[in-house]
């Protein structure tokens, strides 16, 4: 192996290394954001938030890394759909750290839990959008073709557990009390709707994370193919 093919699998190597350092930021500002949420834990909401800015920082250091790469490698086959994804993937990255710090800011408006009435409807939603993140990382980080094309095939499930979880809010808000809390409710409820739309944001992002490993191991863009 001469000098440059050394540099280009080093390179290579740190790209997946600060790629996964990344990938576990956002997982816990996931975890943490819904924890938050759960308990009404405010100093937890604020850490997820403070947070952000943090992972911001990484995705402007993958992506000079990445395109260093290219301009300095040309790295070819493999590697290079490598790189592709990764500047693909740390996108999709950054943008679920702002969706779990956008659900943390519900908690700090709050100023604690949502009545359960609200919570109960959005827990199912929050358990698939921490599975499915975790298993697109785990297909990536195992470079597991398989599992990346299953996790690309959630779409109608989740599509489901939104629209239930909407259509319980909704009734939840034509349920408000004439007299009496009424404000109150309607404000969490409205709330919730602001979560869901977070977690399912999340769900799909998920889901472009497994198309980008899907595409490093077989080569193939399965974006707008998920039903295939």
């Amino acid at each position: 192996m001469n000098g440059k093919e050394t540099q280009l699998q080093q390179m290579l190597t740190r790209l997946r290394t600060r790629l996964l350092v990344m990938s576990a930021s956002v997982g816990i500002a996931v975890d943490e954001a819904c924890a938050a949420l759960i308990e009404g834990n405010v100093g937890r909401a604020s850490a997820v938030v403070d947070g952000d800015e943090t992972i911001n920082c990484m995705e402007n250091e993958i992506d000079e890394l990445a395109l260093a790469l290219l301009a300095r490698n040309q790295p070819v086959a493999q590697d290079l759909r490598f790189v592709i994804a990764s500047l693909r993937m740390v996108l999709d990255l950054e943008r679920i750290g702002d969706e779990a710090a956008s659900i943390a800011e519900r908690t700090l408006i709050l100023h604690g839990p949502l009545p359960q009435g609200v919570m109960g409807t959005v827990s199912e939603l929050m358990h698939s959008a921490s599975t499915l993140y975790k298993s697109a990382v785990e297909s990536f980080r195992s470079g597991d073709p398989e599992m990346a094309l299953k996790l690309c095939r959630n779409d109608d499930e989740i599509t489901q557990q939104e629209v239930a979880a909407l259509q319980s809010l909704m009734s939840y808000l034509c349920f408000i009390p004439e007299q009496g809390g009424g404000i109150g409710q309607s404000y969490a409820g409205m709330h919730g709707i602001l979560i869901c739309r977070a977690l399912s944001r999340i769900c799909r992002r998920s889901a472009n994370i497994a198309e980008h490993a899907y595409f490093i191991t077989r080569g193939l863009n399965l974006k707008h193919k998920r039903g295939a």
